[in-house]
């Protein structure tokens, strides 16, 4: 992956972005793309999110937020989505109510970041630099898919990026491989896509060199996701990309060009709430 310089931020970027709801805080962090998690309460991971609190999301729904393959994008009704959190002492909770009209494209044996997948980043230091252009140990790129015929979810865990991984290697590039064991996740169709919905424990995104992330109430992390869409399985047909934070101008779209594989200080925030 090549670095990029980061795009200037600014707070017209952010009202550009399809954000449900923020929470006034003391200090910016990250781009001014936020998202209140409230604190998970009796969470069943099924599929579905009558138990969720759905009033704060953040929306992939743009053109200007396509990063890569923007050719392939036919309007909301071919890729938007809807990005849900949640948090408790020992668990991060993802929901994305996903518009696809050809959801579920999965190749076996190629690169998670090729198929029907979402990504989510993460830093697990609630005291990392916001304007830091590097990844550090505590920053995490996952990709997870499903295969629907079977039901069998993957992930993917980039560090490839990171100077000292302290440790925690990249594993699960090429799919097909479960490599968290603190996990649950499930999915159910809709009438316009699909919810997933994952439980990710916080002891998957530490090792004895990198200390478990204590949440509490208050804290800000570093936070953004990536929805990726292939409408036909065919090899050589690499995945249209979303990026919730992006808000670019202009049809020259690669991932190099808005770079959160490398550049951290172009994610969002993620607020722990109540």
């Amino acid at each position: 992956m090549k670095h990029f310089k980061s795009i200037k931020k600014t707070a017209a970027a952010a009202a550009g972005l399809g954000l449900i709801a923020c929470l006034a805080v003391p200090a910016m962090a990250y781009s001014g793309n936020q998202l209140e998690a409230p604190k998970a309460n009796g969470v069943t991971i099924d599929g579905d999110l009558s138990e969720w609190d759905t009033s704060k999301a953040l929306v992939i729904n743009s053109e200007g937020q396509i990063i890569d393959q923007i050719e392939h994008w036919d309007g909301e009704e071919d890729c938007s989505a809807k990005m849900y959190v949640m948090w408790d002492e020992d668990n991060l909770y993802l929901a994305l109510d996903i518009t696809d009209d050809t959801p579920f494209i999965y190749r076996e044996g190629f690169p998670l970041d090729e198929l029907d997948a979402f990504i989510f980043f993460l830093s697990t230091n609630p005291d990392a630099d916001p304007d830091r252009e590097a990844y550090e140990a505590t920053d995490w790129r996952v990709v997870t898919s499903v295969e629907d015929y079977y039901g069998d979810w993957f992930t993917y865990v980039d560090r490839e990026m990171i100077e000292d991984n302290k440790g925690f290697e990249t594993v699960g590039e090429y799919g097909d491989e479960q490599v968290f064991e603190d996990f649950e996740a499930a999915f159910s169709k809709t009438d316009t896509g699909a919810v997933y919905e994952v439980r990710l424990g916080w002891s998957n995104l530490a090792n004895d060199d990198i200390a478990q992330l204590v949440p509490a109430a208050g804290m800000n992390l570093g936070f953004d996701f990536s929805v990726l869409d292939v409408d036909l399985p065919c090899p050589g047909i690499h995945s249209l990309r979303m990026q919730s934070s992006a808000n670019i101008e202009g049809r020259d779209r690669t991932p190099a060009l808005y770079d959160v594989d490398n550049n951290p200080s172009l994610w969002g925030t993620l607020i722990l709430g109540e």
